[in-house]
């Protein structure tokens, strides 16, 4: 399985950068129609993607903690 996250939409396509850093452009009529930017996605062995919504929660979450601590007064 794959895994990459959606960098940017840029027109038809959503720009995807993997583990390893590749940037991908992939079109967008080739996602799932909710697809955003800062998703995370998984491609199955058949080519199938689905938006891990898991994976996309933590990483959101952790992205707000770190703004967050950024603008608070400690």
């Amino acid at each position: 399985m794959r895994h990459l996250t959606v960098d940017r939409i840029d027109g038809i396509y959503a720009i995807c950068e993997d583990n390893e850093r590749k940037m991908f452009a992939i079109p967008i009529a080739e996602l799932p129609s909710s697809v955003r930017e800062g998703d995370k996605l998984d491609i199955d062995d058949e080519g199938t993607v689905y938006i891990n919504g898991e994976a996309t929660d933590r990483e959101r979450k952790s992205v707000r903690k770190k703004e967050n601590s950024l603008f608070t007064d400690d």
